[in-house]
Order: structure tokens, then C-alpha cells, then sequence
């Protein structure tokens, strides 16, 4: 499919600031952009302008356009859509939900067992992201689905909440079991009520992990006194 430069640009940059590859805070200088993608600055400025709209740069006097910064905030707002859009699009997968559909949701649960005793973070983080996935793809809502597919694209930019966390993994396994149990029932209210149940939870630790991040910056930039 045909992409302007400007499309391009825009779609690059917003996957990088989503995966983590740019810090919060860090400047995008349009000329060495505009050198990097071979345009002019012209599209760099629109591509810009359209991350600025989607909060994910912000523009900053005598700096110009940095990383936009996720405060404690941002955060708690985000999850607050979370918590409410997945409670209520798992509580519409309930119709949807064929044997096949729980079959692979089964396999989901017992593969990430397995990565987790296997100390497989990595591999745990991107189980989860499939088990919610099949879970919300039969709610057969797909405005609901954009919606939270744009919500979970935010939180690429927390801290993981897996690596080296085994007590929030073991937490997760057991709250998907809950969920999985609900929609082996067909019980739509009790699926729905894990779900918020386990949003909410996840929610408060993303909120610790990143006051822990920002803490953590602020130490480092404290002079050591022993030295």
C-alpha cells in the first residue's frame, strides 16, 4: 500500500516512541529527522504535528518537540478506560466464545505456565498480550476492539510489568484462570468482574513500577557523596 513521506515518517516515529526506543524527554531534532528519512522537513513538521496531537510528543519553549513524559496521572486515567473497555468486552466475548476459541485460550494459559517456570519473561509478556487478545477479538465490537488495541499501544512505553516481577506473574496466572474458568461457564457477569478485578490490579503496579523509574532517574542524577 502507497504511504506519503509524511505517513511514513509519522508511522516510524510513533512506533519507536511506543516500543521504547526513545527516552521520555528526548529531543527530536527535525533536520537530522528530515536527514534520516531523506525528505525535507516539511513532512518531519507534519508528521510531528500529528504525534503532538496524539499526546505523544510535546512541545516545550526555547527546546522544541521532545517526548512527551507519562505522568502518575496519565497513567491512571488510561487504566481507568482500560479497566472499564475490557471488563465490558470481555463480558460481550462471552456470546462469542466458541470451543475452538477456549481450546486456544487453554493451550494460551498452559504454554504460559510453562514460560514462567522457565523464567521466560519475554515469552510471558507477549502469552499475555495473546490471551487478552483472543479474549476481546470475540466481542464482536469492533470500535471496542480499535479502542482498546490504541489504549494497550500506550502502554508499551511502562516499564515491563513482567521481567523478573514473579509475584505479579503468579498473580496474572491465577487471575486468568479465574477468567478463563468464567468463560468456560459462560457466566458473562462473573468473566467481567475478573477482568476488572485483574486490570485494576495490574494498573496499581504500573503506577509503583513507574514512580520506581522516575525515582530511580532522580537518584541517578544525585551526586554519589562517598566518591
Amino acid at each position: 500500500m502507497y504511504r506519503t513521506k509524511k505517513e511514513m515518517i509519522y508511522q516510524t516515529l510513533k512506533e519507536e516512541i511506543l516500543s521504547g526506543q526513545y527516552e521520555f524527554g528526548e529531543k527530536l531534532v527535525i533536520s537530522r529527522l528530515a536527514v534520516r528519512f531523506q525528505s525535507s522537513e516539511i513532512p518531519v513538521r507534519e508528521a510531528i504535528s500529528q504525534l503532538d496531537s496524539e499526546k505523544l510528543i510535546e512541545f516545550k519553549p526555547h527546546v522544541g518537540a521532545v517526548v512527551s513524559t507519562l505522568s502518575s496521572k496519565d497513567i491512571q486515567e488510561i487504566f481507568e478506560l482500560r479497566v472499564e473497555l475490557e471488563g465490558l468486552s470481555t463480558r460481550f466475548a462471552v456470546e462469542g466464545m466458541t470451543e475452538s476459541l477456549l481450546a486456544e485460550l487453554r493451550e494460551i494459559l498452559d504454554e504460559s505456565i510453562e514460560a514462567f517456570n522457565e523464567k521466560d519473561y519475554a515469552h510471558f509478556e507477549t502469552l499475555n498480550v495473546k490471551f487478552h487478545k483472543k479474549i476481546y477479538s470475540a466481542c464482536n465490537n469492533q470500535l471496542l476492539i480499535r479502542t482498546i488495541d490504541e489504549l494497550w499501544a500506550n502502554t508499551k512505553r511502562y516499564p515491563s510489568l513482567f521481567k523478573g516481577n514473579d509475584e505479579h506473574i503468579q498473580a496474572s496466572i491465577e487471575e486468568h484462570e479465574e477468567i478463563y474458568q468464567a468463560l468456560l461457564k459462560k457466566d458473562s457477569m462473573l468473566a467481567e468482574s475478573y477482568m476488572i478485578k485483574h486490570k485494576t490490579r495490574a494498573g496499581r503496579e504500573i503506577l509503583r513500577l513507574n514512580q520506581r523509574k522516575f525515582y530511580d532517574k532522580v537518584n541517578s542524577l544525585i551526586p554519589n557523596q562517598s566518591s
